[in-house]
């Protein structure tokens, strides 16, 4: 079910050293952001706002100057247009990459780790509910979940509920109030809101468990099915443009050179075609089926 984790980023001496050399900019802007923090924390990013963007700003700095030092000795070494554009160029196009992917960085991370607990959902919950079913807590049900990793991001969140009612003592409700305020995932979110609904009003949270199985477990199949029919689309156009079109292409090449005086079509065309053109097409289709596919 589960085929890989996410890795954590977490506060290391360098990142530290930046939040120490930048804090005085931050605490005199007041660039400090709670929001912010919870974002990093939805990202499984485990830094500050203020650490994390002091580390961004420094590689973004670290960046420009390695960048203009080696652009400039090789001018100074091999002057002439191309080291002078590349003087222009480098400085500034490295660092606006740095400053892209760090910017984006927790919102794709974010995103990533809501797909991957929307597709654990349905067999997680199915999990929950034969605990649930045999008199467990909500508490032992979320402790247990956290100590398995088959589980993955879900078991990240689980870890968080735990901790806070075992480690800081803090109640079951207030945990999954938490959860719900730091969790990427809509569905887990409403899915926690449940719990704490069932759980207030009084209700039995072995019907709540055995609905939301059903319902997840429908929404799962359903979502499988329209995943295969776009993988049937996707892999129709690869038997067209890939396999079908070059070999089309070539015959129709064959006889152009045959019946054209001119030569017909150059030999630069055709290596630029099958070393160049065919392998991009190769790797984009996978790339796209990958991203497609819905992992089991």
């Amino acid at each position: 079910m589960y085929t890989g984790r996410m890795g954590r980023m977490k506060s290391t001496k360098y990142s530290r050293f930046c939040k120490k050399l930048f804090s005085r900019v931050f605490h005199r802007f007041q660039i400090e952001d709670t929001s912010k923090n919870h974002m990093l924390e939805k990202a499984d990013i485990r830094m500050t706002y203020e650490e994390y963007f002091s580390m961004t700003f420094m590689n973004i700095t670290l960046s420009f100057a390695v960048t203009f030092m080696v652009s400039t000795i090789l001018f100074l070494i091999f002057p002439g247009i191309i080291t002078t554009i590349l003087i222009l160029l480098l400085p500034t196009t490295v660092p606006l990459m740095v400053a892209t992917y760090s910017l984006s960085l927790p919102t794709s991370r974010m995103k990533k780790r809501a797909r991957e607990i929307d597709r654990l959902l349905p067999y997680v919950t199915n999990f929950i509910s034969t605990m649930s079913s045999a008199g467990i807590s909500p508490g032992e049900i979320f402790k247990t979940l956290s100590t398995i990793e088959l589980y993955g991001e879900i078991q990240k969140e689980a870890q968080k509920i735990a901790k806070e009612i075992y480690l800081m003592g803090i109640d079951t409700i207030t945990a999954l109030k938490h959860a719900i305020e730091v969790s990427p995932s809509r569905k887990f979110k409403d899915f926690i809101q449940g719990i704490i609904g069932v759980i207030q009003s009084g209700s039995d949270l072995n019907i709540y468990f055995k609905t939301m199985v059903d319902k997840y477990m429908l929404d799962d199949l359903s979502e499988r099915r329209k995943n295969l029919e776009s993988l049937a689309v996707i892999a129709e156009t690869f038997v067209v443009t890939v396999i079908a079109f070059p070999l089309f292409l070539v015959i129709i090449i064959s006889v152009m050179s045959f019946t054209s005086s001119g030569g017909g079509i150059p030999f630069s065309f055709m290596f630029i075609f099958s070393l160049v053109i065919l392998p991009m097409a190769y790797v984009g289709y996978f790339v796209l089926m990958k991203s497609t596919a819905v992992e089991t």
